[in-house]
């Protein structure tokens, strides 16, 4: 499978081969609701992947988030694009995703630092942080 995606001013474009994807999440964690000023982030992770960045990649600014995680926006427009586990891209935003991918999200995560104004409507399993058994060899965020 191959995914394509760029950000909303179309400078940036990147594209996924070959990866092995994990279940796509619904971070709910304090550092996802800031990046995307939204109630939750959406993320596809991955391993063994062959990622490039097709167009722009001059224009990709990083923000270490945490000890060796940076979060990858386009600089142009700041639509949150990936996130860097020290050189290599682990994930990337499911809303920055072009066209239909067929990925959906299969759970919650960090429902413990969940908005307080936002109630969680759909049946999706939530867990408080993040399930052993859904988790990225390494967390990309």
């Amino acid at each position: 499978m191959t995914i394509k995606g760029s950000c909303l001013c179309q400078a940036v474009k990147y594209e996924v081969e070959d990866a092995e994807l994990f279940p796509v999440s619904n971070c709910h964690c304090v550092n996802c609701r800031k990046t995307h000023a939204a109630a939750f982030g959406t993320y596809v992770a991955f391993k063994n992947a062959k990622f490039r960045w097709t167009q722009g990649a001059d224009l990709v600014t990083h923000f270490e988030s945490s000890p060796n995680t940076y979060r990858c926006f386009c600089s142009v427009c700041g639509s949150p694009l990936a996130a860097l586990d020290g050189e290599e891209i682990r994930c990337i935003t499911l809303g920055s995703t072009d066209g239909d991918s067929g990925l959906r999200p299969e759970f919650h995560i960090y429902v413990s630092d969940k908005a307080p104004w936002y109630e969680i409507c759909d049946t999706l399993p939530q867990h408080e942080l993040r399930s052993a058994d859904t988790k990225p060899p390494v967390d990309p965020l």
